[in-house]
């Protein structure tokens, strides 16, 4: 079931001071009594639209990272390149503490990544 609850704010440093999270939540889900929610920026949400590419795929791609591959990447503050061969797209998001923001989808699975950026091939 997608959760398409509008925009939040967050709480940062304890204070009054709110920062906006980017794009709407489009899936949670739970590892190890921890909530992850899964966000679609308007960019994101424009290039599935410009690539026809389905935003299940894209969310079943991220998710097949596995809980193990999650965790470890979550607050790394790194771009995740995912590359899913079989559906021949790819998943550029990134996790901060536990929210997964997909930046942009690509309709291809043979890309360039660039320095820094955690590159992970599906099989």
């Amino acid at each position: 079931m997608i959760n398409t609850t509008t925009q939040t704010y967050a709480k940062i440093n304890n204070n009054n001071n709110r920062r906006r999270k980017p794009g709407k939540v489009i899936n949670t889900f739970t590892i190890n009594n921890k909530t992850y929610s899964i966000r679609l920026t308007n960019h994101a949400n424009q290039r599935l639209q410009d690539r026809n590419i389905d935003l299940f795929q894209v969310t079943g791609s991220i998710l097949s990272l596995g809980q193990q591959t999650i965790t470890d990447y979550s607050g790394s503050n790194r771009d995740i390149f995912i590359m899913d061969k079989e559906h021949n797209f790819s998943v550029v998001c990134n996790i901060t503490n536990r929210t997964i923001t997909i930046v942009t989808v690509i309709n291809n699975a043979d890309c360039w990544v660039k320095n820094g950026t955690i590159a992970v091939k599906l099989q």
